[in-house]
């Protein structure tokens, strides 16, 4: 409950200002993500509706907060410009009764980077070089949002996290062969471990848990998509794609030293996809005799009525 949480409410923001920034959020929205284009005034009218309130929090860490379609935020800075932190919590006003769960809000963590434009790029932490949209405690997290976008693309994702249907979580789930709660609770156990670091006294023990969960999840994600891509192939055209996303997907994976996972990974997805390619192209080919023939059996047939006409 939003009591047990705020001390006192300072401020109702203004319903004009709502407006202004319920606006430019509708609008980096259907710009970002083309394919709402047509949605700017449902979105518009859907956003002018959530109301902001500066508060004072019981935990004075608490800067800002979303309960039953209000945002509270410790002071007025977050409100002066389209920020990370405002388009996060307006993320959760649109997804309300949306449970928050790790994944959820590594999803919305991502989407708010691209809607602020505000990208961060390569980093070491635990150990791992990785590339991240984000720093901090969801910078892992949202690495591994970021290599399920590059394999499965934006779609789904978008429907999810705007328009607040399953879109994304259906797909995942078909891909992963109905293993979606093993992803899900492994981004869970992962980041409730990347907050044990800050206070375990065992350092080391921790960061080892870390990266083996981390891990993990990374090779689950290539081996899930991987395994599904080459049974659902039907053209050599897809082949390409699939060879193609193999290949990019080296430059969003975090290693430590070598990736040797990738590496056999690599060559073994690689034989499937030849021989699937193999069995097209037979395919194809016995397609296009098939054809010939036929083609050549109506003309004869042609013919001979012709001559006996």
């Amino acid at each position: 409950m939003e009591e047990q949480k705020i001390k006192e409410i300072i401020e109702e923001i203004p319903q004009y200002k709502v407006n202004k920034i319920a606006n430019e959020i509708a609008i980096r929205i259907s710009n970002v993500f083309t394919e709402l284009k047509e949605q700017y005034d449902e979105l518009l009218k859907k956003l002018e509706q959530c109301q902001i309130r500066i508060a004072k929090f019981e935990d004075e860490n608490m800067s800002h907060y979303y309960s039953n379609g209000v945002i509270y935020f410790s002071n007025k800075i977050h409100t002066n410009s389209i920020n990370e932190i405002l388009v996060t919590e307006y993320l959760h006003f649109l997804q309300d009764c949306r449970e928050q769960t790790c994944f959820q809000e590594s999803l919305n963590y991502f989407a708010a980077k691209l809607l602020t434009q505000d990208l961060k790029e390569r980093m070491n932490e635990f150990g791992i070089f990785f590339s991240s949209l984000i720093e901090g405690d969801y910078a892992l997290l949202v690495n591994l949002v970021m290599q399920i976008d590059f394999l499965v693309g934006r779609k789904e994702f978008v429907q999810t996290v705007i328009n607040n249907n399953d879109d994304y979580y259906e797909l995942i789930n078909k891909i992963s062969n109905g293993n979606i709660d093993r992803l899900t609770s492994d981004f869970n156990k992962l980041y409730y471990l990347i907050l044990d670091y800050k206070t375990t006294d065992d350092l080391y023990k921790v960061e080892q848990e870390i990266r083996e969960m981390y891990f993990s999840i990374q090779n689950y994600i290539m081996k899930f998509y991987f395994y599904y891509t080459p049974i659902h192939i039907a053209d050599e055209e897809a082949i390409l794609g699939a060879k193609q996303k193999l290949e990019g997907l080296k430059n969003y994976r975090g290693v430590v030293e070598e990736d040797k996972f990738y590496e056999e990974g690599y060559q073994k997805i690689t034989e499937s996809l030849n021989k699937k390619e193999k069995q097209l192209k037979k395919k194809t080919s016995k397609n296009a005799l098939a054809i010939i023939y036929k083609n050549r059996l109506i003309a004869f047939i042609k013919k001979l009525l012709s001559f006996n006409n």
